[in-house]
């Protein structure tokens, strides 16, 4: 088998060994959509025999859903549409264990020479990835991932928190992410088996995807209600998202925290300093208690707060070299 080495400090081997533009293999991350798997399943079969028909008449497919611990009837829809479809497959976790441990589940199972990955409420439309496909099939780019084209059909302040997110994200991380950049998207076989390799235990997949560079396409896309159910994401976990997001991909809150450390010292030795010759020539006594006290405060709540920042990161390292695995299969189809 050919490989191709990429420079970096820690080479990743890229497999060359799909050529052929002739398939691909839908991931389908699921938790709590017992009411649109049908429909989505009926929605994506009618676009993929489109591009067979239109594109490539050697075109297969398969479909993987992953079942992130439903509480609902998700992997009862799911079992059904396997027992139908020959190409269609489950992976059930045995609890929930996140969107980004189920997306790493399928990409380990997909075999095809592209991979595309989709939510199943329906909010990504199903009617880009024939234009995806047709665009990676020219060998026009290896990935093509799908941007909303504003924040309409959102909260104003969960858009006005997205915003920010986007902004903080992109000033302190060596990796750039575009505002309203989805995780729908379709990848050469070559991208995925990188991201598979990358084995870290907190994975942030906007970001990886970024990291591992390729020639990339955007496509526009407008936002379109779930067709059922609520989504699971509320504001906090939204906000332990954005957390985990920036302290993946960059070690600037480490660096902020050692300047402004620095900082504070050279302010707190000049004015000492200042006391020290005030007393001697004018006589001048330090007075203010409460002001101390309101210095020593503040002193102590940022220390807490970069305590909390290198807690962070500590963690992450327990979690990683724990090398617990990133999902438990209670059942694969």
């Amino acid at each position: 088998m050919e490989y191709i080495k990429t420079n970096s400090k820690k080479e990743c081997e890229i497999p060359c060994h799909f050529l052929d533009k002739s398939s691909v293999s839908i991931v389908v991350p699921c938790y709590n959509e017992e009411a649109s798997i049908s429909i989505f399943q009926k929605e994506i079969i009618k676009i993929l025999t489109n591009i067979k028909d239109k594109i490539n008449s050697n075109f297969e497919y398969e479909i993987i859903f992953i079942d992130d611990g439903s509480q609902d009837k998700t992997a009862v829809e799911i079992k059904k549409l396997c027992n139908k479809f020959n190409n269609t497959h489950l992976i059930k976790f045995s609890r929930n264990f996140g969107k980004e441990a189920a997306i790493l589940a399928g990409f380990r199972m997909a075999k095809n020479s592209s991979i595309v990955l989709i939510d199943a409420d329906l909010q990504h439309p199903v009617y880009l990835i024939e234009k995806m496909y047709e665009i990676w099939y020219n060998n026009e780019a290896d990935i093509i991932y799908a941007i909303r084209k504003d924040r309409k059909g959102e909260s104003f302040l969960k858009s006005k928190l997205s915003e920010i997110f986007y902004k903080i994200s992109n000033i302190i991380s060596d990796v750039k992410l575009k505002p309203g950049v989805s995780d729908f998207r379709l990848m050469d076989k070559k991208v995925v088996d990188i991201l598979v390799a990358m084995n870290e235990y907190h994975r942030f997949s906007k970001a990886m995807f970024e990291w591992v560079g390729f020639k990339k396409t955007a496509l526009e896309y407008d936002y379109a209600p779930r067709i059922s159910g609520k989504t699971s994401w509320s504001y906090m976990k939204l906000f332990k998202y954005a957390i985990e997001g920036m302290i993946s991909f960059s070690t600037t809150p480490l660096k902020i925290s050692f300047w402004i450390g620095l900082m504070i010292s050279f302010i707190s030795g000049a004015y000492g300093i200042f006391i020290v010759f005030d007393t001697i020539i004018n006589g001048n006594t330090v007075k203010g208690y409460p002001s101390m006290l309101t210095i020593i405060l503040f002193l102590g709540g940022i220390q807490l707060i970069f305590l909390g920042i290198i807690g962070q990161y500590i963690a992450r390292i327990y979690e990683q070299v724990k090398d617990r695995p990133h999902y438990i299969v209670e059942e694969e189809i």
